[in-house]
């Protein structure tokens, strides 16, 4: 390579066509500093601190919401089984109170069933009563 036409080949216009600063608007004018570390920063550096800080603040804000949203997740389904606990113990009161609804329906039509062979059968002793002689009639009868 020929150093001096390397040299002219970096000068030359065509591989450095950028306006000159002054032609830019001012807000994109950039400055270029060196923080403490001597590291180059487009930034100034009270802006870059403030970039660092808001991006730590935002990583911050991240994992609070992912732990908030891991409580969310633990309480649905805590909820969710206790809403299936809640569930099965109304389906077995509706069930006892099925059950205790029919046991009445039974208890009274069971009822008026002994009232009725109760009655058909002071009937039929009756019946039995009159005409039965008197010397067979029953002792039961001498006890009433």
């Amino acid at each position: 390579l020929n150093s001096s036409r390397f040299q002219a080949d970096l000068a030359s216009p065509p591989y450095f066509a950028c306006p000159p600063l002054e032609a830019m608007e001012p807000q994109a004018k950039m400055q270029i500093s060196f923080d403490d570390m001597n590291r180059i920063r487009i930034l100034e550096a009270d802006i870059f601190k403030q970039t660092e800080n808001l991006a730590q603040e935002s990583t911050g804000f991240v994992k609070k919401i992912e732990d908030f949203n891991g409580k969310v997740t633990s309480l649905l389904t805590v909820l969710r089984a206790q809403s299936l606990k809640i569930e099965s113990a109304k389906l077995l009161a509706i069930g006892q109170k099925n059950r205790n609804k029919n046991e009445v329906e039974n208890r009274r039509r069971m009822a008026t069933e002994l009232k009725l062979q109760i009655s058909l059968k002071k009937q039929e002793l009756k019946g039995l009563g009159s005409s039965a002689s008197p010397l067979e009639k029953p002792t039961w009868s001498k006890n009433r």
